[in-house]
């Protein structure tokens, strides 16, 4: 069994015993969970090297992704046994959720398959600079009650542009066959998840640093105190959408504003 699948059970075992446990945990689970938390730390690959001394054959095994984000993933299959796809700690400003979320079980006769050596094309055609029409500037703030910490979560008032939602109020206007580029601007201490509905987007730059390589989205987290920039044609849908948080809370509670694209 390889050494990822045993950690794997003991992790399983301590949120299966958790679920079963009340009040303060035992010695044996509170020793079981400062490894754990430890673990997350490594992500699972480095986690394997610091409890069993394993050697580190890859570093490419854990992947950022917001509420509502996809991703295309290429997995090439290890020896057989059962490995485990978990989320792991991640600092947003606030505590993430981790724990177990899969399993895959390798099996069977071995195939020969590689990977290949290069992806294909994006689906849209990278934006040029010759291309935009337009450029805006969007900030997400919070108003926060006195003392945070204390606080019940509906006592916060989540903002975009300095505006908490209002489905009747237009803030955005864009006239069809509009190419532009945007910069939202993330003044709060906690990331955010910026989603916006119909069009897609081209990732340029993140707290001002270009990117290598673009991508297109719909989510994208801004990191807190920072920012991202990216373009997007509107070229085919009239009407009126919404761009939000994907954090739900947030969202709930004002961090939305509504978009309409019309005909000049």
């Amino acid at each position: 069994m390889p050494d990822v699948a045993l950690l794997i059970d003991w992790e399983n075992v301590y949120y299966t015993l958790r679920q079963h446990t009340t009040g303060p945990l035992p010695s044996t689970l509170a020793i079981l969970q400062a490894i754990l938390q430890k673990a997350a730390e490594f992500g699972p690959v480095r986690v394997k090297q610091a409890i069993f001394g394993s050697e580190i054959a890859s570093q490419d095994d854990t992947l950022l992704m917001a509420p509502g984000q996809r991703a295309d993933v290429l997995v090439q299959a290890g020896a057989a046994g059962s490995y485990a796809l978990r989320a792991i700690a991640n600092d947003q400003g606030y505590p993430s959720p981790v724990g177990p979320l899969a399993r895959i079980v390798v099996e069977g006769e071995p195939l020969a398959m590689a990977l290949p050596a290069a992806l294909g094309k994006a689906p849209l055609a990278t934006i040029g600079d010759e291309e935009i029409t337009n450029t805006r500037r969007l900030t997400l703030s919070v108003d926060e009650p006195e003392s945070p910490p204390s606080a019940n979560y509906q006592e916060f008032t989540y903002l975009v542009c300095g505006r908490h939602f209002d489905p009747n109020r237009v803030d955005q206007r864009i006239p069809l066959g509009a190419v532009e580029e945007w910069t939202v601007v993330n003044e709060h201490e906690d990331d955010h998840i910026f989603h916006i509905h119909t069009n897609p987007f081209e990732m340029i730059a993140v707290n001002g640093e270009k990117l290598a390589e673009r991508d297109w989205r719909d989510t994208v987290v801004v990191p807190r105190k920072g920012s991202v920039t990216f373009r997007s044609r509107f070229l085919d849908f009239t009407g009126r959408f919404v761009l939000h948080c994907h954090m739900m809370n947030h969202e709930e509670l004002g961090m939305m504003q509504v978009v309409e694209v019309y005909k000049s």
